[in-house]
């Protein structure tokens, strides 16, 4: 569930970095190596060279010797000892790296500190400089986090059609010769809609399912088993006349952040949350501190457990995530074994309280209505929050970064 300076893997509140690659491989020429995307620039340094791609990497490669090489027409690219493709070097247009960089780089400071009048124009720079892939995607970004979605998620959506962007899931769906919906009439044809974000952005996206079946869509969902039982009331597929990544519903919902209904809207099986019940007694929080699949860069949305328990004070505290189990039960809170998020969502309903951080458990408390959530915020954060998916959460934002004692302040009104 997871904004990052991550590399090729972004996707919530995120910027792409554009990370260097260190000591290229050149090797003879191997038809069977995929293409990569080409250098578009190069240039000469005291120690070899280096150049910028497509994507928006700078490469830098340095010579066995330490001196000035003669530049390839192509290398071979190796990563932990294993071939992954070759890489065209041209030189299809003057750019001065150091500028991109230097505007590239603004982007991503401004960013992290909600600058985001100014990143946006530090953006439009960088693209001014070299249009990437990445500094596209990274204009999406800003765009997102603007409020200014309609752009936004078209840009978003454009970097997702290109590696490094395109999900393993779309991947597949193509190879498996499904045609990728982009706006066509849907009437009387199969939608199958992917799970091919996080966690959270496919529970925060269900409740545009309805609105899909009322334009006379046959809907059906391709999930993974955490997400089987809690959308049980829709058929399960792997084809379709057409399929589309659930997050990217908004862009073709034309979906606004004003134009969000925060109302719940995912029900919770009776008979699996009497199974969940617990007897009663001291008050009941259930609590998601940490993120199942941390990447490098990501917005910093994990809070220590030891500060949150001390800031809960005497209450029954029970573990909402399924990470961190060792670590709860070390601080008196109750960790528990769930199959999937139906379990969890029926677990929830017995606590008096939800309080989580940025992760999926945030979202399933706002889905299923529970009357008492708190969602803790970092200063920077994903643009998602722009708008207001569930009217039962509070938000608790940092009031300046690595500040959760600020944030932690606002619980309870306190």
């Amino acid at each position: 569930m997871a904004g990052d300076l991550g590399a090729a893997s972004c996707g919530r509140g995120r910027v792409a970095d554009a990370g260097m690659e260190v000591t290229m491989q050149i090797e003879s020429f191997l038809d069977d190596l995929p293409e990569l995307d080409p250098v578009i620039y190069h240039e000469l340094t005291d120690y070899g060279w280096r150049g910028l791609t497509a994507q928006g990497e700078v490469l830098e490669v340095r010579s066995s010797n330490g001196h000035a090489i003669e530049v390839p027409s192509e290398i071979i690219v190796s990563c932990g000892g294993e071939r992954i493709g070759r890489r065209a070097i041209r030189n299809d247009q003057a750019v001065d790296i150091d500028d991109y960089l230097a505007h590239f780089n603004a982007v991503v400071a401004l960013y992290k500190e909600n600058r985001v009048d100014e990143a946006l124009i530090e953006s439009d720079a960088t693209l001014r400089a070299a249009p990437t892939l990445r500094a596209k995607f990274n204009r999406a970004m800003i765009l997102l986090a603007s409020g200014r979605w309609a752009e936004g998620l078209d840009e978003y959506w454009q970097c997702e059609q290109d590696a490094p962007f395109m999900r393993p899931q779309v991947r597949a769906a193509l190879d498996r010769g499904l045609q990728p919906w982009r706006g066509e009439d849907l009437r009387g044809r199969r939608l199958l809609v992917l799970h091919a974000h996080g966690f959270g952005d496919t529970i925060m996206m269900l409740r545009y399912l309805p609105q899909l079946a009322a334009r006379g869509a046959d809907v059906a969902l391709e999930m993974p088993p955490e997400l089987q039982r809690l959308t049980k009331r829709w058929p399960h597929a792997s084809d379709g006349d057409y399929f589309c990544p659930i997050l990217h519903l908004l862009r073709f919902l034309h979906v606004a952040p004003q134009s969000v209904d925060g109302s719940p809207y995912m029900a919770v099986d009776a008979e699996l949350v009497a199974r969940w019940s617990i007897p009663k007694g001291r008050k009941r929080i259930g609590i998601a501190w940490s993120i199942g699949k941390p990447s490098d860069g990501d917005y910093p949305r994990e809070i220590p457990l030891g500060d949150l328990v001390a800031a809960l004070g005497d209450a029954e505290l029970h573990s909402v995530q399924v990470q961190g189990g060792a670590e709860a039960k070390a601080l008196g809170v109750q960790a528990h074994e769930f199959d999937d998020f139906a379990d969890c969502a029926a677990l929830m309903l017995q606590m008096d309280e939800i309080v989580s951080v940025d992760t999926a458990a945030l979202h399933l408390a706002g889905a299923i209505g529970h009357p008492r959530v708190y969602g803790l915020l970092s200063h920077w954060s994903s643009w998602r929050w722009v708008a207001p998916w569930y009217s039962n959460v509070r938000l608790c934002r940092q009031a300046a970064a690595g500040d959760w004692a600020s944030a932690l302040a606002q619980l309870h009104g306190h």
